[in-house]
């Protein structure tokens, strides 16, 4: 199942809602990225380029907040950079699911066993690990060996935990 019956009708609702409002434009989701910052440098990745100046700001939680609350989607999607290197990932987890947010945790998955016991499994929060393809094509892209057997030990860790767990792949050129 891609989507939790709950956040499929919270989607719903937000949508008719929106449109019962004559509201011609309205956000799905929030991109929040509370950091630029990664402990890779992914051929395909713009980040480093794009970012290179700015890669050592980070948001604070209220600043990660006051956004959620203004843009008013029911997701946010964690990503930047890798969050799990965000110093203070697991409270911002925390606060937006209080305010009911759905939570997509989009990680590279390399931080993720040494991060599990500061996250706790619940109804809003979803853990989408990137997988570049099979394990040559992803440790190539990647730039590092082992990085895909890494991501896998770290789902099944996931899963284990009780974590809602997905998968996202970028499909390259080569």
């Amino acid at each position: 199942m891609r989507f939790k019956p709950g956040l499929t009708a919270r989607m719903t609702k937000h949508i008719i809602a929106n449109k019962i409002r004559n509201n011609k434009r309205f956000s799905l989701v929030l991109m929040l990225e509370p950091t630029f910052m990664c402990n890779l440098s992914c051929e395909g990745c713009g980040r480093i380029r794009e970012y290179k100046r700015d890669l050592h700001k980070i948001m604070t939680v209220a600043e990660c907040l006051k956004a959620a609350d203004e843009c008013g989607t029911p997701i946010v999607s964690i990503c930047g950079g890798e969050p799990l290197v965000y110093p203070y990932i697991s409270e911002l987890i925390e606060k937006l699911a209080r305010k009911g947010k759905y939570i997509y945790l989009c990680t590279n998955g390399l931080l993720f066993k040494d991060k599990i016991d500061i996250l706790t499994p619940s109804g809003n929060l979803m853990i989408n690990f990137h997988i570049d393809g099979p394990e040559k094509t992803h440790d190539a892209i990647t730039g590092l060996k082992g990085t895909y057997a890494r991501v896998i030990e770290a789902i099944k860790a996931a899963k284990k935990k009780g974590f809602f767990v997905c998968t996202n792949t970028t499909i390259y050129r080569q």
